[in-house]
């Protein structure tokens, strides 16, 4: 799927001058995940074509069980309520064991851990499987009285890491169905009311960048190659856009807080990035179901622009401001933050509500894969772009030119002040020797951060040890960290001297 997208995508960002790799990291194919719903209306739930499905009552509960083709990987998921309140999750989880190896008698527990409450249980296992094949699996064991979760997965040893990610994707979109809105949705099967297929039409900016296929009566928004459309409620869409964020500048006496913008962020990783974005707008409940990153594709926008970059793929849910379950998948790049403290993530993406993904997905991948963007308005942006750097950079070397002419100018009077210069270069020289560097970050009222070959201290005890976190291993920019020994006024500032 990912491949429909990546030419409209690489075309808005360095336009047409080179296309991603599609095939240079795995990745999973989502066009090839269903939507089902059980036949007794119990579960909803988004799966593999061709896995099959089984459920089963209890007095006190159901359950749903998926099996691939070959009935070698499964993922069950059992809703128990009233669940005996003599039970926690470690008795509960004996017990299912118990009855179990009856079946059994060759599973072997590998592993079992449980929180501290007694209410949270995990069960690692192996056992043989049809034609001998050695099986893995878990179990996990959720009791939050009066009701109880158990959840199940297996595939075969030498493959379990390969099917985790679709084994975890199955069990995550598995929803119990409520009775009435089952009646109704059954009630339009039966009338040909679903639709799998939303008639559009291809419709064109107002600045005429860019064009999309557009399904009826849906809202389009779009604009310097730009592009927003959505059903009459939101809960459905499509989005191709750029959000900006503005961090923390780290040019002398330039202030980031007077950059316009509503996301005032230092640099995250693009699907957190995406979330706090999401969240502006009214989205709540967030979580990240799969999450992958493109190593091959931020190294390629990297070295176009010149600037840092990472590139993810994400499936996230979430509820929409109208309280709807969604869910979403999204490519995004993410460009580094600058010297003023300006960064920004480019997503490509859709979403629709949970319970009826798979039904718009054909839809949505024909919205995905019809953007084109106006090949002579792209030059132009490359070339306006070209203008504001040069602009930008003549900005911040007159910065920087004032900011050396003041030192220069302090510089007079150091015959007052000898011995904090000495202090200044002493503790230069035997930072250095030490292999330390001192950072500080905007929270908690600035702490300062201290790194060395020993690990990361803060206040004189050290948070972090083991691996090198000398000046020259350790990148304390990407965690929103600045250092604080770049210049003597800084120095001063941080350690109080007067």
């Amino acid at each position: 799927m990912t491949s429909r997208f990546s030419v409209a995508f690489v075309a808005f960002l360095v336009f047409g001058l080179f296309q991603q790799d599609a095939h240079a990291q795995a990745k999973p194919d989502f066009s090839n995940y269903e939507y089902f719903v059980t036949e007794n209306g119990d579960f909803g739930l988004y799966k593999p074509k061709g896995w099959k499905v089984n459920t089963e009552r209890y007095p006190n509960g159901k359950m749903v069980l998926v099996t691939d083709e070959r009935d070698l990987c499964y993922a069950s998921t059992t809703f128990l309520e009233k669940v005996d309140a003599r039970l926690d999750s470690v008795s509960f989880a004996g017990a299912t064991i118990k009855n179990v190896m009856k079946q059994m008698p060759d599973l072997k527990i590998l592993e079992a851990r449980s929180s501290r409450d007694r209410m949270h249980t995990m069960v690692k296992y192996q056992r043989r499987g049809g034609q001998n094949i050695v099986i893995e699996g878990r179990y996990c064991f959720n009791v939050k009285r009066p009701n109880g979760l158990v959840t199940g997965y297996e595939a075969p040893a030498d493959q379990f890491k390969e099917k985790l990610p679709t084994l975890l994707t199955v069990i995550a979109n598995i929803t119990v169905q409520d009775p009435q809105t089952y009646e109704k949705l059954a009630s339009q099967r039966d009338k040909g009311k679903i639709m799998f297929e939303l008639p559009m039409s291809e419709a064109s900016a107002p600045d005429r960048t860019c064009w999309l296929s557009v399904p009826q009566g849906w809202t389009f928004t779009a604009g310097k190659g730009q592009a927003l459309c959505t059903s009459p409620d939101g809960d459905i869409g499509y989005i191709y856009a750029i959000i900006s964020f503005v961090g923390q500048s780290r040019i002398p006496y330039f202030d980031s807080r007077n950059i316009p913008g509503d996301l005032r962020r230092n640099y995250m990783l693009p699907t957190d990035a995406l979330i706090v974005a999401s969240q502006h707008t009214g989205s709540s409940n967030h979580r990240v179901i799969e999450r992958y990153s493109n190593l091959s594709w931020a190294r390629q926008a990297s070295s176009y622009l010149k600037r840092g970059t990472d590139a993810e793929i994400a499936l996230i849910s979430c509820t929409s401001k109208n309280g709807v379950a969604v869910t979403g998948y999204y490519d995004i790049l993410g460009l580094h933050q600058d010297n003023a403290g300006q960064w920004a993530i480019i997503p490509m993406g859709f979403w629709a509500p949970t319970s009826q993904f798979g039904q718009y997905l054909s839809s949505l991948l024909k919205i995905a894969g019809s953007y084109r963007l106006n090949d002579q308005w792209a030059r132009e942006y490359v070339r306006q772009g070209q203008e504001r750097v040069r602009e930008m950079m003549k900005k911040t070397s007159s910065m920087m030119s004032r900011y050396a002419e003041e030192m220069r100018q302090s510089n007079l009077a150091s015959h007052q002040n000898r011995m904090r210069s000495d202090d200044f270069i002493s503790y230069k020289f035997s930072t250095y020797m030490r292999g330390e560097q001192e950072w500080v970050t905007q929270l908690e009222g600035g702490t300062v951060v201290t790194t060395d070959h020993w690990g990361l201290s803060v206040g004189g005890r050290y948070a972090v040890e083991g691996r090198p976190f000398n000046y020259y291993n350790f990148e304390g920019e990407k965690y929103g960290l600045i250092p604080v020994d770049t210049s003597r006024e800084v120095y001063e500032r941080v350690k109080g001297v007067n």
